[in-house]
């Protein structure tokens, strides 16, 4: 995979929760919109320099933060509204958060792939195309009833799935 794809993958599975991190700081929703553009700018533009080892999502926080303290700087009208050690309290907690959540994560991932490809498809449809359950229903020809009961028994399943993973693993 070359370098672009490499972010790209890493921006999109990221994207969320920079919006997320940005959106706790901000509340002009304009302002959270520029933020996030300038920030995706300069995470595109400084990604060679980016270390694989380190996470991504903090490495974007971290460029995110530092953009907001400087827009409240130069936001004369108004004081920041948090102190920059409030700042990094929140950069800690969004670190803290990841890390807990790294194992459970790789645990669904690995319980996801070992699906039949049509529950993965149906999976697909509902959380990565975000399709309401009528829609899914039309595209596979399945009544809404029968949408909502395969649903439910994939989350039990992977739920279940998930549950043993993290056990036999610690």
């Amino acid at each position: 995979m070359d370098r672009r794809a490499d972010f790209l993958t890493l921006f999109l599975q990221n994207r969320t929760e920079l919006q997320a991190f940005i959106g706790s700081l901000l509340r002009d929703r304009h302002a959270r919109d520029d933020v996030f553009q300038e920030v995706a700018l300069i995470l595109w533009n400084e990604f060679p320099r980016y270390d694989p080892a380190r996470s991504f999502g903090a490495w974007a926080r971290g460029i995110a933060a530092n953009k907001v303290m400087q827009r409240w700087r130069q936001d004369t009208r108004t004081p920041a509204p948090f102190p920059p050690e409030a700042v990094q309290a929140l950069l800690d907690a969004y670190e803290r958060t990841e890390a807990a959540e790294a194992p459970h994560a790789e645990a669904l991932r690995r319980c996801v792939e070992e699906l039949p490809e049509r529950s993965r498809r149906l999976l697909a449809l509902r959380y990565e195309e975000g399709l309401k359950l009528g829609e899914i229903g039309r595209r596979l020809r399945a009544t809404l009833d029968a949408v909502h009961k395969a649903l439910s028994r994939l989350r039990e399943r992977l739920q279940r799935c998930v549950e043993r993973r993290l056990a036999a693993e610690g």
